[in-house]
Order: structure tokens, then sequence, then C-alpha cells
């Protein structure tokens, strides 16, 4: 089986990290990373800032670190905002295997989340400093994919139907049988899940 890679993305809240995740434990056994965009800046330590630039910076960072992999034969789960249509692109055109999930969810929805989870990645909004304040959503706009593989409307279902959509969708596509246990048994010898970046503590914004 050839690697691939699985880019997840959304607004800030809309559930990115969660199906990220929980794909990534669901495929142990087999060569898989999971590249969350918190983890990257939390890597690198500041020297990616929320702007626009560093947002297109950040998208290139993670697209070489999933070629990287993918050319050595080992797959990747992506998670990241990706506002932005030019960086999609961009890592479609340089990655065979690559399936790009939209996580469908209002800004409005999005906002009570972070609320709850006390992201405070909005907060500027609600303060009414929206202007500089770099989130997407806000005074960033997020480019709605023209070419998403597969949209996930994560307002209206639950992370459960999100979940056995997205591995019904990899398996009718191209990944084969993910959800089934004796597939992942006859792929471990593969190579162990990995995850070389571990979950940082910024705030996906």
């Amino acid at each position: 089986m050839p690697p691939f890679v699985i880019s997840i993305i959304g607004l800030s809240s809309s559930g990115k990290t969660t199906l990220g995740r929980r794909l990534h434990r669901h495929l142990a056994g087999l060569a898989v990373e999971l590249i969350d965009g918190d983890s990257i800046r939390d890597f690198l330590k500041g020297k990616i800032d929320y702007t626009p630039a560093g947002r297109r910076l950040s998208a290139s960072v993670q697209t070489l670190v999933a070629c990287a992999l993918y050319k050595h034969g080992v797959s990747s789960i992506v998670c990241n905002i990706s506002p932005f249509e030019e960086s999609r692109r961009f890592a479609r055109s340089r990655i065979p295997n690559f399936t790009e999930v939209y996580l469908e969810c209002p800004l409005e929805v999005c906002m009570q989340r972070d609320q709850i989870l006390h992201k405070n990645v909005y907060q500027p909004a609600r303060k009414g400093l929206i202007q500089g304040a770099n989130v997407v959503g806000l005074d960033i706009e997020f480019e709605v994919p023209s070419a998403a593989d597969l949209v996930l409307p994560t307002h209206a279902e639950s992370e459960e139907e999100s979940f056995l959509r997205l591995l019904a969708y990899l398996e009718q596509h191209w990944v084969g049988p993910v959800a089934g246990e004796s597939w992942r048994q006859e792929q471990k010898a593969g190579g162990e899940s990995r995850d070389c970046f571990q979950p940082g503590f910024g705030q996906n914004r």
C-alpha cells in the first residue's frame, strides 16, 4: 500500500485536531504521522506568526514535512486551518495520494465552541477589536475550498458521524478497508504509528 496524505482544513474550533487525532489512533500499526499546525508553531518557538504571510509559511512547512515523509514511505494526517487556496493547490501539486477534507462549520458555531473550550482565539471579536487581530474568519478571510475531496459539516453532525463518513470515503476511494481490524493487523509489519511533533499548546488561530 503506497503512503498517503490526508489534509484536514477548516476554521479554528471546527474539529480538525479532534478528527485528526482520532484517525491517527484508528490507523495505529501503520507508518502514519500526525502533523498539527499548533505543533509546528510550538516546535519553531515563535518563528512563524499569525499574519497572512506567516500562515502561508506555516502551510508550506507542513507541506514540506508531509512531502518528505511521503518520499520515505510514511503517510501523514495534516491538521491546519490553511485559509488560502494557493497553499492548498501547492500541496496537492507536490504530493500524490493527497486527500483534502474540509470541515465546514459556521463562524458563529466555531466562536461558541471556542468560548466553551476557553481557547480565546476569537476573543478580539468579542471585544470589538477585529482590525489587526490576524484571526482567520475575522480580519483574515478563509477562502472556501473549491476542490475539497470531502466536505464534513461538523456543525450539523456528531463527531462519530463525521469520523465514519471520513472512513467510508477513504475506503471507497483509495486507502482500502481502513475500518477493518484484520486489514490493520495485516499492515502492522509496515511500521509503527509515530507522532514526532507532539501536540503543542499554541492556539490554532
